[in-house]
């Protein structure tokens, strides 16, 4: 309880110095625990692929599981050169954002 305290105290006062810097720093997080689980089963798949295709654990090498290994990395090596173009378009949108969003001047009506 005590280390969430001080975890939101961090985040306000990082909030109010750069809140550019908050906001991107937030949409990293929400964005790597969507990648989490994802990841852990594609490093699941190419182990058992691996091991399959490449040693001789659990039979011997097959050559269907090496074309899947090879298949497999060259898929999940584009999509992870995707996600990181659409990190970078989602930072710079949201920098864009915050940049022009602290630039309106107030007014005090009367």
């Amino acid at each position: 309880m005590i280390f969430q305290i001080l975890k939101i105290k961090k985040m306000a006062s990082e909030a109010t110095d750069n809140p550019g810097k908050f906001t991107s720093g937030q949409i990293r997080e929400l964005f790597v625990s969507m990648l989490i689980a994802p990841l852990l089963f594609v490093l699941f798949l190419f182990v058992i692929f691996f091991i399959l295709g490449f040693t001789t654990l659990l039979g011997g090498p097959f050559l269907f599981f090496k074309f899947l290994f090879w298949i497999s990395f060259i898929i999940v090596l584009s999509i992870f050169y995707f996600l990181i173009k659409i990190y970078q378009l989602i930072r710079s949108l949201t920098k864009g954002a915050v940049e022009s969003t602290l630039k309106v001047e107030s007014k005090i009506i009367e």
